[in-house]
């Protein structure tokens, strides 16, 4: 009887230690790292507050809010023509959303072997990675071991109304980012306010500042995003137990006043909102599939060809207020036309302002992962504002399945 006992016992901590036994493949860009003790030191905090991170992003979509008993309602449109509101799904009904967690989870289970992909970034040869400001590299010894180039002095070398904007942006990027609240739906505090470390550290890239297609020059200047974890962040994973692993975590901020224009990609896409706005209409956005009978649509040799016409006002029945309590977390699937309006509601002054995410792509390995903008319908006009309210064209690829 006691042998009983005993191999009942045991068996669900082997289960457990076999579950935890995983295989970590890196990408190949990531080498064995040669650091003095000090150095380590720093990696160290540098790598403690990415997990901490991590385990935050998992625990949210693993936590039932709205109509969802095991994970996190996400909004995935906008607006639906049949019901006119928005239309939702628990966010770990999809595949691609269970295998994020997956890995996260594996990655949690075994901190030490998951590290060995984990690259701060100091010497990246891939493209630049900035810090905002000398204010932003203060708040971390790691953020000053890094020395990142400044993005002030990149704006500021641009000059013109795009320099100005990211001036603006960068300038005050640590009381934009503080602008947050994480209280109902993180345990802990995952913006610049719990984890200086992380956001200071952490590489940014002013990602349209060159793009002359990208709309309006205060929106070109008035954008960054960040990579934590994915094919160009700090942990760079390749495989797990010889699954690719699609996850691309991070965050994005985005300057008031600007209006990201319509765009679309064939990685699915989250973004969970942080930014507490001043009034209920300060931040907005939209997501719509491709497919929507809000566009017309016609087919192309290699995909679709989606006309999309916001006048007349008909764009704000497509557009929701974003904040950090109810419609705080969206995920858009292939293709699907999104963007983001800032520039109505009490959108005034700096202190009071932006937008600020937690941004995630889940298949960061297949298919095409550029991000794409819709163009303007008429060539000759509107390539300078991309207002929601703008006639809009976007060439769509189909997608492997």
């Amino acid at each position: 009887m006691r042998e009983h006992i005993i191999g009942f016992a045991m068996a669900p901590m082997l289960a457990c230690s076999l579950a935890q036994a995983a295989n970590f493949q890196c990408q190949d860009d990531v080498k064995p790292p040669q650091y003095t003790a000090e150095e380590q030191q720093l990696v160290d905090q540098f790598w403690d507050e990415a997990l901490v991170y991590l385990r935050e992003y998992l625990q949210v979509l693993e936590t039932p809010t709205g109509q969802c008993k095991d994970s996190a309602e996400a909004t995935i449109q906008t607006y639906l023509s049949a019901t006119q509101k928005k239309q939702t799904r628990c966010i770990l009904k999809y595949r691609d959303m269970e295998l994020i967690a997956k890995h996260l989870k594996a990655i949690l289970a075994e901190p030490d072997k998951a590290k060995a992909c984990f690259d701060p970034q100091k010497n990246y040869k891939e493209f630049a990675l900035y810090t905002p400001s000398q204010e932003v590299r203060n708040l971390s010894a790691v953020s000053k071991w890094l020395d990142r180039p400044l993005l002030t002095d990149y704006y500021q070398k641009m000059g013109g109304p795009i320099g100005k904007a990211g001036l603006e942006l960068n300038e005050n990027f640590l009381a934009v980012t503080s602008r947050t609240d994480t209280t109902p739906h993180w345990k802990n505090d995952v913006s610049i306010k719990g984890l200086p470390t992380l956001w200071s550290s952490i590489g940014w890239i002013p990602f349209y500042a060159e793009n002359p297609d990208a709309g309006g020059d205060r929106f070109r200047g008035g954008y960054l995003y960040a990579e934590l974890m994915g094919p160009w962040g700090n942990l760079r994973i390749d495989e797990i137990d010889g699954e690719k692993v699609g996850a691309e975590i991070g965050m994005t901020v985005q300057l008031f006043n600007t209006s990201y224009p319509y765009h679309y990609h064939h990685p699915q896409e989250i973004y969970m909102t942080l930014t507490k706005p001043q009034c209920i209409d300060q931040n907005q956005y939209m997501v719509l599939h491709w497919d929507s009978d809000q566009f017309k649509q016609e087919r192309s040799e290699k995909g679709w060809t989606v006309a999309i016409d916001g006048s007349k006002g008909k764009w704000k029945k497509w557009f929701a207020n974003q904040d950090s309590n109810k419609e705080w977390l969206t995920y858009f699937e292939r293709n699907a036309i999104h963007a983001f309006y800032a520039i109505e509601g009490c959108n005034q002054t700096i202190k009071n302002s932006g937008l600020v995410t937690v941004w995630a792509r889940s298949t960061s390995r297949d298919n095409e992962q550029s991000t794409r903008l819709c163009r303007p319908a008429d060539s000759g006009k509107g390539a300078k504002t991309m207002l929601p309210g703008d006639k809009a064209v976007c060439d769509l690829h189909d997608w492997k399945i």
